[in-house]
């Protein structure tokens, strides 16, 4: 079986309204695992949630030791979903516990977005509004569905393309990490093809930036870290009312470790 690797390039910016920045992401180690995290809450609060959330992933998905966990006897499919809902959930307690513990955090979350290469298979989840998108063959496909009262708006009829642009509320998330002792994680997997490209974003871009736009830089022929900096750019150009922050992954074939020489 060919192997696949994830080439990424990631870029956030406090933006031109904030004084602060309460984004956060991972590329992980072995550059399988990518993750956008964007907090809220007063003061610092968002920017501590963001943190412990990735940082709860990115030490999830370290090398397991030991027995299998428990998600091992699961299918391919179920059991890299299983593994990213479960590692979510984790965060979510990490976070609802210290908002509890400590005064200065009350009240803190943090929406996510995951993306998991395991083997051929690609693996989501996410929590909030923060957002994933494919580009293969010159489209664009929007993998994630925002959990936000807009998108609740949207889906019963009551706000179309243009009132969405001008809709006062669409902030307002309706799931987040850490609110609640628990919290439902969706997920899905997807088989990726040589040459897909994803698009991991908090929606200090998507607020500002359409679908058109984020496209176009997606499809570019240029390295990934350009294109990262280009929908960074977008987003400062169109105001950048918020942190904005971005990991743009390539699927390519795994390079093969240089044969070696008899001694």
């Amino acid at each position: 079986m060919t192997a696949l690797a994830l080439q990424s390039a990631a870029l956030t910016d406090c933006g031109r309204v904030r004084d602060h920045n309460e984004d956060s992401w991972l590329v992980s180690a072995d550059r399988r695992l990518l993750v956008v995290a964007d907090g809220m809450g007063g003061h610092n609060a968002g920017e501590v949630a963001a943190g412990l959330c990735v940082d709860a992933l990115e030490d999830l998905f370290q090398p397991p030791a030991g027995p299998r966990p428990w998600w091992r006897f699961w299918g391919p499919g179920l059991q890299g979903r299983a593994r990213l809902r479960d590692a979510l959930q984790r965060a979510n307690r990490l976070i609802f516990d210290t908002s509890r513990t400590q005064a200065a955090y009350q009240g803190m979350g943090t929406t996510a977005v995951a993306l998991w290469l395991d083997g051929p298979m690609l693996h989501h989840a996410h929590v909030g509004d923060s957002r994933l998108y494919r580009c293969r063959a010159g489209e664009l496909a929007q993998l994630t569905r925002d959990h936000s009262l807009l998108d609740r708006f949207q889906q019963a009829g009551l706000v179309d393309a243009e009132g969405a642009r001008q809709f006062p509320y669409k902030n307002v998330v309706m799931r987040a990490l850490g609110l609640q002792p628990t919290t439902q994680v969706d997920t899905a997997s997807i088989e990726g093809q040589v040459g897909d490209r994803f698009l991991l974003c908090s929606d200090g871009l998507t607020d500002l930036v359409d679908a058109k736009t984020i496209l176009a830089s997606l499809a570019a022929d240029l390295p990934l870290k350009d294109i990262a900096r280009s929908l960074v750019n977008a987003a400062l150009e169109a105001g950048g009312a918020d942190n904005v922050t971005v990991v743009v992954a390539q699927l390519e074939l795994e390079s093969a470790p240089p044969a070696r020489t008899p001694g």
